[in-house]
């Protein structure tokens, strides 16, 4: 079968954003479980069209952009994690169709908080961007296991994660926005426009810090398509220009300095706490190997790797 899509042009801040080129290569699946890409594509960026076509085995068949991380995975994930006693899960708002923002905080109870470091991660603000969430769920994954290093890191840390900030997004498929058509990651410097997803992330740490806590990271997951063919560290500042290149000896990763303001890294940063954005590829990296759900759940524990040896004494 080939498809044929016209008009691909998107919105990214108010204005014309493109995500597709000659080697983007969609997935698909018979369960939606297992995913392969689709390799015979094509893409005139005159008229920005872009086709595919694929000799399918089975049916019925799903096709996605990139691979999908839906809003029943992260509740099975997350049912199975709180029987851990490393985790509790708390609940930190409710979104306007109803469906919790979970924090999951994971650590080794036995070992005083002040003598741990605070790590804070968000993912899945944009809808659109689902390798986030199996790099949240890798994370979390290794983090509850037992493994030597990650034994380590529930010693050393407290971990606060919030696996899906946009669960209303995800399950209605809005790309970037949630059901209110706001993007989340627009408006944490915007107190006119308050959205329960970010009022419940901002509450919370409002009360940790206010109870004589300190956060040390804060980390925020993302996306940036298939457009781009690496995964790199949105940096505000340069203290952290040092943890990339040790997260590199784990999963390939490079720097990138912004002067955007607005983010949930602008509202921490504010707050003289180091803040790094991640953007994954969905797509493939400069060696030309595209990435699979796997990748990205290897990105999550290398991602605790990193940080035991970059907060090394």
């Amino acid at each position: 079968v080939t498809f044929e899509l016209k008009n691909l042009i998107g919105v990214y801040r108010e204005t014309p954003h493109i995500v597709y080129t000659d080697y983007t290569q969609p997935v698909y699946s018979y369960d939606q479980e297992n995913w392969k890409r689709i390799t015979d594509v094509k893409y005139d960026s005159a008229s920005y069209t872009f086709q595919f076509t694929e000799l399918f085995e089975e049916e019925p068949v799903w096709i996605a952009y990139a691979h999908p991380y839906p809003v029943s995975r992260i509740n099975d994930f997350l049912e199975r994690v709180k029987s851990s006693e490393y985790a509790k899960i708390n609940q930190l708002a409710k979104t306007k169709e109803g469906r919790n923002i979970s924090l999951v905080h994971i650590t080794d109870k036995k070992v005083p908080d002040d003598e741990k470091k605070t790590i804070l991660i968000l993912a899945l603000q944009h809808a659109g961007e689902d390798a986030g969430g199996f790099m949240a769920e890798g994370l979390i994954q290794f983090l509850l296991s037992e493994d030597e290093d990650a034994a380590s890191a529930r010693k050393r840390f407290n971990y606060f994660i919030v696996p899906m900030m946009n669960p209303d997004g995800i399950f209605n498929g809005t790309s970037r926005y949630n059901m209110e058509m706001e993007d989340l990651n627009n408006i944490w410097l915007n107190d006119e426009k308050k959205q329960p997803e970010v009022t419940g992330v901002k509450n919370w740490a409002e009360s940790w810090l206010a109870a004589g806590n300190d956060i040390d990271l804060f980390i925020d997951i993302h996306n940036h398509s298939q457009f781009h063919q690496y995964n790199v560290f949105v940096l505000q500042g340069h203290e952290l220009d040092t943890l990339a290149d040790v997260m590199d000896k784990y999963w390939p990763i490079r720097n990138w300095h912004s002067e955007f303001r607005g983010s949930s890294c602008s509202y921490f940063y504010n707050k003289g706490i180091p803040s790094v954005t991640v953007e994954l590829s969905q797509s493939h990296l400069a060696d030309g190997k595209y990435l699979t759900i796997d990748d990205y759940l290897s990105f999550g524990k290398g991602t605790i790797m990193a940080l035991n040896e970059f907060y090394t004494d």
